[in-house]
């Protein structure tokens, strides 16, 4: 069994914004998940995402079912990979949406030497 990082957006929701003129147009969230496939990896997350959102976001059903697409997935080592500290990080722009998936997509830097991919881009 491999350990995948998937990157994920959810879009086509409708969240109240607590009064905010911009409503939240979308998520992104990372999930680590260990599968027998790529494949696999990617329905089980799907699955999951979509029973999380309907329990905790959508139990009136008047959020939506959020369209899911994968930005991004990738093999990792569990032993040197940190889990993500917030499930869903909200967006109510595409400057937003943007750097959320920055966030996640962007080279991390290694505690125990430099990453010179990461030194070349700034």
């Amino acid at each position: 069994m491999m350990h995948y990082k998937i990157i994920l957006t959810g879009s086509d929701i409708l969240v109240d914004h607590y009064g905010s003129p911009d409503p939240v147009m979308g998520f992104v969230a990372c999930r680590i998940i260990k599968a027998d496939s790529e494949r696999l990896a990617i329905a089980t997350v799907k699955r999951d995402i979509l029973v999380q959102w309907n329990q905790s976001f959508n139990a009136d059903r008047k959020a939506g079912l959020p369209k899911l697409t994968i930005e991004q997935i990738s093999t990792v080592n569990p032993l040197f990979t940190r889990k993500p500290k917030h499930d869903y990080y909200f967006y109510s722009s595409e400057e937003a949406h943007r750097e959320h998936l920055e966030h996640f997509t962007r080279p991390k830097r290694r505690w125990f030497g430099r990453n010179k991919q990461a030194d070349e881009q700034g």
